[in-house]
């Protein structure tokens, strides 16, 4: 019995005490500053009842966003501290991290970054004790602001129950279900500086929709100490297809070109000629998928170009707006002078590279992209160049060049593309 108690007394004991799980926002990427913070859009509050001699400024250049999980917004800002008459005993803690101290005569001074809706005390300790605690807040004057990501611009997130609170939303939508008949799980990750779950040990929070029904939560204000109810909603689709198409239209210029068997050219140039156009894509994984167009001109002559490629995302920049895609695939190309000539119809294997902006001028879905399509042989010039830019609908511009034997066309103009609807 006696050797069971001391067992229970070591186990008890050894059990980690409960504290918030912080988040590591020193090592997460950079954001872009959807909401400009200053200085004075932040407060430093000092709990100082031994009266050390203490100076703390926020750095103005320091103040920016991070993205946590790829999908939450936080505000992170550098904090300068410099205290008189420490001793080498001293040292800060903030979260779960130890800072000492640069000492010149009988300044003490270091810099830490702080996450700004974690709202935690920067203890500064001497030998064991604690001797003072800073917190940076926002000021009361600050309009309260609610941050909705771009990762939720098809969610329709609206936030109800909030009064003088700032708070951040992310969206990540998984699929669930058998091929064919998948569904969307919308998650959802949200932090508020002021308002916190009560008994709650793990902070972002996170929430999880499979249908419209809100979720609603109990939360206190930390520093009113009133507890609400906050109810979050979002629209989720019945289906998440993999197959998306749309198809396009648009007045071209159509020149073309043979070579008669006698050595001369016949020429033919039109200003104005009608094109249709198709595309496909569909999504193997996040980064990943195949991607597929028609582009058809014709009036007297006929052009008809096809395409299927693996697309593969890479080289993501800017706050993951702008990336890159590899265009790997084959064609397949149609061409008919007139009906009197003979046709070329055969596979042809130029490769592809895509530029794509994501979100442009801060309109959420808005996309401007542009790539290119080129030959990788000397026995054919191919090449396929495009512009687009749109939200739902898009525009684009287009030229493609080809030549091959006796055949040659050229073909540009501008066209509108319409999406029609998804599949699987």
């Amino acid at each position: 019995m006696k050797l069971f108690k001391i067992i229970l007394f070591i186990f008890t004991f050894s059990l980690p005490a409960y504290s918030e799980n912080f988040i590591d926002t020193e090592h997460l990427s950079i954001a872009e500053n959807r909401i400009a913070l200053t200085p004075n859009d932040l407060k430093i509050e000092l709990d100082n009842p031994n009266r050390l001699t203490i100076s703390a400024e926020i750095d103005e250049l320091s103040i920016g966003w991070v993205r946590y999980e790829d999908i939450l917004l936080l505000p992170t800002a550098r904090l300068k501290i410099s205290i008189e008459n420490l001793t080498t005993k001293s040292f800060i803690k903030y979260k779960d991290k130890i800072f000492n101290f640069q000492q010149l005569d009988n300044q003490f001074h270091t810099e830490i970054v702080v996450s700004l809706f974690e709202n935690h005390p920067i203890q500064i300790i001497n030998d064991s004790s604690v001797q003072a605690k800073i917190r940076v807040s926002f000021q009361k004057t600050l309009k309260p602001n609610i941050l909705i990501d771009y990762s939720c611009s098809r969610n329709g997130i609206r936030v109800e129950g909030l009064e003088d609170e700032h708070f951040s939303i992310g969206c990540r939508t998984k699929r669930i279900g058998k091929f064919g008949n998948e569904k969307p799980l919308l998650e959802v990750i949200w932090l508020s500086p002021n308002l916190r779950l009560k008994n709650s040990e793990n902070i972002p929070y996170h929430g999880s929709f499979l249908n419209d029904h809100p979720i609603k939560a109990t939360v206190e204000n930390k520093v009113s100490g009133k507890s609400k109810v906050i109810s979050i909603f979002a629209a989720v689709p019945d289906r998440l297809h993999r197959l998306f198409t749309a198809y396009g239209f648009g007045p071209y210029a159509f020149d073309t070109k043979i070579k008669n068997p006698s050595g001369d050219e016949s020429l033919k140039s039109e200003p104005f000629a009608p094109s249709l156009m198709l595309y496909l894509n569909y999504k193997l994984s996040e980064t990943h998928s195949i991607r597929g167009f028609d582009a058809a001109v014709f009036k007297e002559s006929i052009f008809n170009n096809a395409g299927l490629y693996l697309g593969s995302d890479f080289g993501f920049s800017f706050d993951n707006k702008l990336y890159f895609s590899t265009l790997i695939g084959v064609q397949y190309l149609y061409f008919k002078f007139d009906k009197d000539s003979k046709t070329f119809n055969e596979p042809i294997y130029p490769q592809g590279v895509e530029v794509m902006y994501r979100h442009a001028f801060g309109i959420p879905n808005y996309i401007v992209s542009g790539g290119v399509f080129l030959s990788l042989t000397e026995t054919m010039n191919y090449k396929n160049i495009w512009v687009r830019w749109g939200n739902n609908y898009f525009w684009e511009l287009n030229l493609i060049s080809w030549g091959k034997d006796e055949f040659s066309t050229t073909t540009y103009g501008l066209s509108v593309g319409i999406p029609f609807r998804g599949f699987l």
